[in-house]
């Protein structure tokens, strides 16, 4: 076997993203495709604990303060991550959560510049670098507010002021051009629309880990067979969108990384499982996993944070009966499942022309995106 001397360096990985991108590329597009990769994690996870596969090529390392001074991240780099010279493509998912705009912004852009400034310093045969974005680009926030007609595509332009000024990824892109410009290496920009995944701890924008957790503690309370409404409106029931599974959007991380030559020169791609699907579509495969039946919205939006707290001494027996990892109920954003069967009573699916004009023609049903996902959660005790 030909040595490819290929090394990826993934920001952010044991989240929903990052997680996949790390999986994905121990054998995507092949298995000799890298000679090594590394997850690079905010607090310590064990392959163990990561349900991650174990690989000779694979290591994954904690401890890198990437808000601290370029010069500190070069430092602790060096340290920690081995062969970090080597590393030729990196895929950047990690992600500080804020309480507003301006320290969304103000923090994430930091991050991401203080991490590739570090990682080009460092690795001479940088080739590529894939930022992940994603619907806020869009506008999707603020569409009452912007041009907001979808199909969404990449060529439509950034939306204006003072609505511009929230959006991080705008100046995430614009830093990595800034940095890029001079030097051998190219990027990428990769924008999903809802991920669905699994994660092996709490990672709060994630709807399939909602899902798991209150799905399962309504079979327990309600028992098999009982029928879930789905709790958004009928406007958000039947919107379109284009969920993205985190292996579809692992497997294009990795092909723009790549693939360079016709994904970088910071061009965009919208990443999505394929088919354009409605809640409705999707709700009755989501509930049958579970042993419930799935039924149409209510009136009025279904409350399930009040019915997870008001049960939460159900789960914590069901911890107990079932060994389930503790702390990841308590720590879920229920807000986030709110937002994204409610608030998303819109259109918003993605035009995917783009991404298959270079090549990529990576699809997946839908509703197996999320019951892989919740596979995943069951195989990490997460859910019984």
């Amino acid at each position: 076997m030909s040595s490819t001397g290929n090394h990826l360096l993934v920001f952010g990985a044991s989240g929903v993203s990052g997680w996949a991108c790390v999986n994905e590329a121990l054998s995507y597009p092949t298995k000799s495709t890298f000679e090594k990769v590394t997850g690079l994690t905010n607090r310590p996870l064990s392959l163990e604990d990561s349900n991650l596969p174990k690989d000779s090529r694979l290591q994954l390392v904690s401890g890198v303060d990437l808000t601290a001074s370029v010069d500190n991240v070069v430092a602790s780099m060096k340290q920690k991550i081995s062969g970090i010279d080597t590393v030729t493509h990196v895929i950047f998912t990690a992600y500080i959560e804020k309480p507003d705009y301006d320290s969304l912004r103000t923090v994430n852009t930091n991050l991401l510049q203080t991490a590739i400034g570090a990682v080009d310093q460092l690795a001479s045969k940088l080739q590529s670098v894939v930022l992940q974005t994603g619907g806020k680009a869009y506008g999707v926030e603020f569409k009452d507010k912007v041009d907001f007609h979808p199909p969404l595509k990449e060529s439509s332009s950034r939306i204006p002021k003072p609505w511009y000024d929230n959006i991080f990824y705008y100046t995430q892109y614009d830093t990595l051009k800034d940095l890029s410009a001079s030097r051998p290496w190219t990027f990428s920009e990769i924008r999903p629309d809802v991920i669905v995944g699994f994660t092996p701890g709490t990672n709060f924008m994630n709807c399939a880990q909602g899902l798991g957790l209150w799905l399962s503690l309504a079979r327990e309370v309600q028992g098999a067979g009982a029928k879930i409404p789905f709790p958004g409106t009928k406007a958000s029931y039947t919107n379109k969108h284009t969920d993205t599974f985190q292996d579809v959007l692992g497997k294009m991380d990795i092909y723009a990384a790549v693939n360079h030559d016709k994904c970088g020169n910071g061009n965009t791609f919208n990443c999505a499982d394929g088919a354009v699907v409605t809640w409705a579509d999707k709700w009755p495969g989501i509930c049958s996993y579970f042993g419930l039946e799935g039924a149409p919205p209510r009136e009025s939006p279904y409350a399930v944070e009040e019915f997870v707290k008001k049960h939460s001494d159900t789960w914590r027996q069901m911890e107990e009966k079932h060994g389930l990892k503790r702390g990841i109920f308590d720590h879920f954003s229920w807000g986030f499942l709110y937002g994204v069967t409610v608030g998303r009573d819109f259109d918003c699916q993605y035009d995917l022309s783009k991404a298959r004009s270079v090549g990529f023609e990576e699809t997946v049903d839908t509703v197996k995106g999320y019951t892989t996902a919740f596979e995943r959660m069951r195989q990490a005790k997460i859910i019984p």
